[in-house]
Order: C-alpha cells, then sequence, then structure tokens
C-alpha cells in the first residue's frame, strides 16, 4: 500500500484531522503566521507518518499511520525520540479508542415517527432587483409625462 493509499483510509477511518491537533499535543506560544493563503493551504495539507519508521520495516498501513499537518510533522520530526515514542503512543491509543464498528442488520426498527413543522413567513424578503427597479422608474418617468 502506498502512503497516499494508507492516508486515504486513515481519513475514511478518523476523518481529516491531524492527530496533533486533535489530541492537543502541539503547545505554541506565539501563534503561527504564514506569508499568504498558498502557505497556510500547503502547511495545513494532511501527510501520511509512519508510527513505526519506514527505515525499521514500518509498512504503510492504516495500523501502521497517523494523520499530520505538514507543519505538524516538521514539528514532530524535530522532537526528541523520547517525545515521538510518547506521541506514537498516544496516537495508537486514540486510533483504538475512536474506531467505529459497522454492524449490518436485516430489519430495521422503524416504531418511531417523525414530527414536522414548517414555518412561513409572513412576508417574503424579495430580493433586490436593479432590472425591476428600473423598469419601475420608467413607467414612473411615462406616467408624469
Amino acid at each position: 500500500m502506498s502512503n497516499k493509499q494508507a492516508k486515504e483510509k486513515l481519513i475514511k477511518l478518523y476523518g481529516a484531522e491531524c492527530f496533533i491537533e486533535k489530541l492537543h499535543l502541539r503547545k505554541d506560544t506565539e501563534p503561527r503566521k504564514y506569508t499568504s493563503k498558498g502557505q497556510y493551504k500547503r502547511m495545513k495539507q494532511l501527510t501520511y507518518h509512519h508510527i513505526r519508521e519506514k527505515s525499521n520495516g514500518g509498512q504503510a498501513t492504516a495500523e501502521n499511520g497517523a494523520l499530520l499537518s505538514a507543519e505538524n510533522h516538521e514539528w514532530f520530526n524535530k522532537q526528541s525520540k523520547e517525545a515521538q515514542k510518547q506521541m506514537n503512543e498516544l496516537f495508537q491509543k486514540h486510533k483504538q479508542s475512536v474506531e467505529c464498528k459497522v454492524e449490518f442488520v436485516d430489519e430495521l426498527d422503524t416504531r418511531f415517527s417523525i414530527a414536522s413543522a414548517i414555518i412561513v413567513p409572513t412576508e417574503l424578503e424579495k430580493k433586490y432587483n436593479r432590472a425591476r427597479e428600473k423598469k419601475a422608474w420608467k413607467k414612473q418617468v411615462e406616467e408624469e409625462r
């Protein structure tokens, strides 16, 4: 499986959100600043993080991965090996606590009713229409002649 495929699988399972931000692991003293919208978009883009490093035989799988934004992935790699190990353990615990199980049933319990209420405004606001205003103004000018 490629990193991209593993990342897409993680997004399906856990949502498109950075694990570091979701678990509030990064405490910055100053807010991060971006020079442009393009830079902001690149830094917030999700990347695939190997929990067991690829160089140590870690595969690109959902079980061995975490979703990190580009800036948080860069920050993660600058941390000490002990801090990285602790964060990787937190990623694994988070994935285990969030895992959802889909259960298929033959019959659906339909013993419920749905009540609805339609609220109709007393006076509908008309959208401003320049052409309509111009037509009314011309009509008024014609009548005054």
